[in-house]
């Protein structure tokens, strides 16, 4: 389908016939990352969004994000790519003069471009982000009692939970397919010496291990340990004894790790006795909502 008069009513009847949740992803055939999708939400409306990308693919271009916002998009992470940038309208006409408009005018396809489309629904994915703040409001008052006081969060949103020198770091997350798991780690080392030896030695510790596991970031020489609870239906004692192995097994290896492969413990980082960093990245990072 090439002429934009045939694809523009093709596209209005898909739009009109959508039900609450669904959407219509159009995009140039052979651009998979130029897509514009027009979805129904729960109040019987129209958005026309550009989607939000997951952090394996490139962030859209600052040209288009710039685009967007010229056009009345509007992210509510800008810095987040995997949020969606999203315009209301008013009926079917006006979201399908949009798609065909951001198509030739923002990604820069030509007017004829073929265009593949695809059609899908947004009810899992709202679903389970229901599920993900009821885990997240659960996992804040547990935090809560254990602290004494409501816990700090990070730039991600994710809960950080002082333990003695250890910082645990609680992670609620969406994994693919709509299951909530929740990430339970700390930075144990910084600055190591990334040889052979290293990733033998945690694999054999590993293999020793019944709950956890190191984990090496080598492009940011940073040691890890994490543990992950599956569903939203963990129970306290669950979560408690999650965090209790996570900080304990962080102390008891930083500072044995440091002396057979340098570097720094991340205590020390924390009281600013190295001029080494945090880690920019985390462990599983890619791959949820």
């Amino acid at each position: 389908m090439t002429d934009p008069a045939t694809m523009r009513t093709f596209l209005l009847g898909e739009v009109e016939a959508l039900e609450p949740f669904g959407f219509v992803a159009v995009g140039p055939a052979g651009h998979p990352l130029h897509v514009v999708e027009v979805t129904r939400p729960t109040d019987g409306g129209l958005e026309v969004r550009a989607p939000g990308r997951p952090r394996l693919l490139p962030d859209l271009p600052a040209a288009v994000r710039s685009a967007l916002r010229e056009r009345g998009f509007a992210c509510e992470d800008p810095a987040d790519q995997t949020k969606p940038w999203v315009r209301r309208v008013d009926d079917g006409s006006a979201a399908v003069d949009l798609v065909q408009t951001l198509l030739v005018e923002v990604f820069g396809e030509k007017p004829d471009v073929a265009i593949d489309v695809a059609h899908g629904s947004h009810k899992a994915e709202q679903e389970a982000r229901q599920k993900l703040a009821a885990a997240r409001e659960r996992i804040e008052k547990l935090l809560t009692e254990t602290a004494g006081r409501r816990p700090e969060q990070d730039s991600d949103q994710d809960y950080v939970l002082p333990i003695g020198d250890v910082h645990v770091i609680v992670a609620p997350r969406i994994a693919p397919g709509g299951v909530v798991v929740v990430r339970i780690f700390a930075i144990t080392n910084v600055g190591v010496n990334v040889i052979p030896e290293l990733g033998l030695f945690l694999a054999r510790l590993n293999f020793g291990l019944m709950f956890g596991r190191f984990a090496l970031d080598a492009e940011h020489r940073s040691i890890w340990f994490d543990e992950t609870l599956l569903g939203d239906q963990f129970s306290d004692e669950e979560l408690r004894f999650a965090i209790h192995v996570v900080a304990s097994t962080a102390d008891e290896w930083d500072d044995r790790l440091k002396q057979m492969f340098g570097g720094d413990t991340y205590q020390e980082v924390l009281k600013g006795r190295t001029d080494l960093e945090t880690p920019p990245a985390k462990p599983g990072q890619g791959g949820y909502l």
